[in-house]
């Protein structure tokens, strides 16, 4: 039998996931993929003049490997961490980047990776989803 309440993440990942997963319900194990480009994500948008998404999967994996973790990408987005200016284009921090890096957990929004389904902002009731 599996066990879903356990999440696998490395030794370096352990404070991040206690900090920013460990108070969700089992059911959001989703933002675990989140664990392996916090770092990736928040040193490209940092130090890259032309931050890109597969500048962020190349720092995390070493490789180019286009379309990798894409759903986090799309989740990302639609929680207004990062947007995508079509302009430039380049990624840029969203409304949410510092939210994201805060020391808040990550109670606030719920990522959903299965195709079609979106991932969200909580907000409290009767209150307008907000689109980033």
């Amino acid at each position: 039998m599996i066990n879903r309440n356990y999440v696998n993440v490395s030794n370096s990942d352990r404070r991040l996931y206690d900090d920013k997963i460990n108070t969700e319900y089992w059911s959001n194990v989703n933002k675990r993929y989140l664990l392996r480009i916090y770092e990736p994500l928040r040193n490209t948008m940092e130090y890259l003049h032309r931050p890109k998404w597969v500048s962020v999967v190349y720092m995390m994996l070493g490789r180019d490997v286009r379309g990798y973790y894409s759903c986090v990408y799309k989740a990302l987005k639609e929680i207004g961490v990062i947007k995508y200016n079509k302009k430039d284009r380049v990624l840029e921090k969203g409304p949410n980047w510092d939210r994201f890096y805060g020391s808040e957990d990550w109670s606030w929004f719920v990522m959903n990776t299965n195709s079609g389904i979106k991932s969200y902002v909580k907000t409290p009731l009767n209150t307008p989803i907000k689109k980033y």
